[in-house]
This record gives C-alpha cells, structure tokens and sequence, in this order.
C-alpha cells in the first residue's frame, strides 16, 4: 500500500496538495475509495481517497496506525562528498536501513566541487530521494539531508559516539573497536559516522577527528567502497539492537 508523508496542515486538513498529487493521479492511477497510508511524520494512519482534483487530493482518516520501524538510535553520517550520482544512492540505500540525517561533506580528497549556487536545489531534490525511500521502507520518519559543509565548520558536540570508517584501521587488522561501540549503544543514543570520499580521508583530517574524540574503526577485513561503509555500520547495529 502506497504511502504518502504530508506537512501538518494536510495532516489535519485531510488534503494533500504536494507533489503527490501528481503521483497518485498519474502514477498510482488513483481512484475514490482507494486506501493508502499518511503519515506527518509522528502519527500515521490508513486512509480512503475521497476527492481527487487537479490540485489536490482529499482523504479521509479510517485507523491510526502503530509504527516502530525506526531504529532505536539516532545516526548521523557526515559522507565525504562521492563522484557522480553515488551520493543519490547513499541517501537511498541508507535511508531504508534506518539513517536519521545525512550531511555531504566536503574533504580534501572530494573530487566534486561544490557550486555555491546550486546547493539550495540540489539538497531539496536530495530530501525528496530520501522521502521517497522513506515511503518505499515504511519509515516513520523522512530522515533530513543536509546543505553541503566543510568538516572543520560542523559540531559535533551533541553525539554520545563519534567513529570514522577508516581503510587504514582495516588494513591494520583493525577488527574490535566497532563491535565495541555497537555492544555500548543504548536506545537513543546519538553516533555520528564520518565516511571519506573515494580517495579515502587525508591524514591531516584523521588527526583532526582524533583530537574532537573520534574512533578509528575497521569495519572487517575487506576495504568496502564508499557507498558501501554506511549499510555495514547500519546493518550491524540493527542486528545487534533490533533483532532478538
């Protein structure tokens, strides 16, 4: 069942006046009393199309629902900013394995040079790629995407933990301190991820990280491509807090 994240004003005026409207005439090939599912992003429900105009669609609210899919923690990945369309995918992939917010970073080994005048329409079409995942998993939550920052212009004061996926951990064998800090996680709480570019983060920015208290970790004993180290972190802390 297709399902649909409106603001709170279409939430509590029953209408979806978005893009949506486009997707449920033309895509879903919507018809009166076809069901589909809301959500403003704390509450969600089963609804019935009731009105299908041009620029809007009207619903009616049938059975509140329970939703417990997010993860028990809150993630944060700061990804080192990745060539051609990688980062689309990141926030995709990422987003159906629970991601809370996504921050493209620029590093020194990016490649991708960042147009002051086209981040604004760049992050919104990002949020919407992660909306959509988000109604494709059944997420309770759109996770946020950020704009573009420097590293040394983030705070990262509010996380409880700090790791950066490094390749030269792995290359040391590095194989404890991740599983160390999934065992610690307890619901709520905060972990940032920091992932480097395709050419891997400069040692400058390594030490850097290390004095704001960050954790060079391994993530196994293969080097995983930079659109790949994210679903391994993801994929190990849902197996350790969310499957019995």
């Amino acid at each position: 069942m297709q399902k649909y994240f409106v603001s709170d004003d279409e939430f509590l005026n029953n209408v979806i006046t978005s893009d949506d409207v486009f997707h449920i005439k033309n895509v879903m090939r919507g018809k009166i009393g076809d069901l589909i599912v809301v959500s403003n992003e704390h509450e969600e429900y089963l609804c019935k199309l009731v009105e299908i105009a041009k620029d809007y669609v009207k619903y009616e609210k049938i059975e509140k629902l329970i939703n417990n899919n997010e993860l028990p923690v809150y993630v944060s990945l700061y990804q080192g900013l990745p060539k051609g369309d990688k980062l689309d995918d990141i926030i995709k992939m990422s987003t159906q394995f629970g991601i809370n917010s996504v921050i493209p970073t620029i590093m020194k080994r990016s490649i991708v040079k960042v147009d002051p005048s086209k981040i604004k329409n760049k992050t919104i079409r990002l949020n919407k790629i992660a909306k959509e995942a988000a109604e494709q998993s059944n997420r309770l939550r759109v996770p946020k995407v950020m704009e573009a920052l420097k590293l040394d212009k983030i705070d990262f004061s509010e996380y409880d933990y700090k790791i950066v996926c490094y390749e030269e951990s792995a290359k040391d064998g590095e194989i404890s301190l991740f599983k160390n800090v999934v065992k610690s996680l307890n619901r709520d709480s905060k972990i940032c991820v920091v992932v480097g570019p395709e050419g891997g983060i400069d040692e400058s920015e390594i030490e850097y990280l290390k004095h704001l208290g960050f954790i060079m970790v391994g993530l196994g004993p293969r080097i995983l491509r930079t659109e790949m180290a994210i679903l391994y972190v993801l994929g190990a802390i849902s197996y350790e807090m969310e499957l019995k």
